[in-house]
């Protein structure tokens, strides 16, 4: 008597392909999930207004933060990886300043500041930024066509995100408040 072989069932296969694949793509969904979750955030936007001669700027800032410096140098200027200062205010003290409103070329608001550079020497954009005590801080682009032909309202700031109130810059930030 012969022996037919033994059918093989073909489900086991079946199914252990199927968790393999379910496996596969899990484990790649976990890893763009991370990628994705664990990449940079998209920094909160600065707004800036003209305000006849000079420039208001305005920077999102918890109640918590401290400005200790502004600092405005040449976005343009890519000879050098730390362009120079064109102009630069520290120590506020008006509540103003410390809520991050800084007005360019004046110092209102500082103890310290640059004097006003000549506007043959101001470039077309900007990089305004500010450090707090321990060196960190915020910055953004400045691009003076764009906020010279801004219609804005009053008490609002050209952002990259179109126009915002002081308010509406501080909100991109999520603030703890202490207590």
């Amino acid at each position: 008597m012969l022996r037919q072989p033994r059918k093989v069932p073909v489900w086991p296969f079946a199914v252990g392909g199927s968790v393999l694949v379910l496996a596969v793509l899990a484990a790649v969904g976990a890893w763009v999930y991370g990628a994705y979750s664990m990449s940079d955030p998209v920094p909160p936007v600065l707004g800036a207004r003209v305000e006849g001669q000079t420039i208001v700027v305005k920077f999102p800032v918890c109640p918590t933060d401290v400005i200790r410096r502004v600092e405005v140098t040449d976005f343009d200027d890519d000879t050098s990886a730390n362009p120079d200062v064109l102009w630069w205010a520290s120590n506020p003290t008006t509540p103003s300043a410390w809520k991050g409103v800084a007005t360019l070329w004046s110092g209102d608001g500082f103890e310290n500041h640059a004097p006003e550079p000549a506007r043959s020497a101001i470039p077309r954009n900007l990089v305004v930024g500010y450090l707090d005590p321990s060196g960190d801080g915020r910055d953004g682009v400045v691009t003076l066509r764009t906020i010279s032909a801004a219609k804005l309202k009053a008490g609002q700031y050209w952002t990259d995100d179109g126009p915002k109130t002081a308010a509406q810059i501080d909100a991109q930030l999520k603030c703890h408040s202490a207590g």
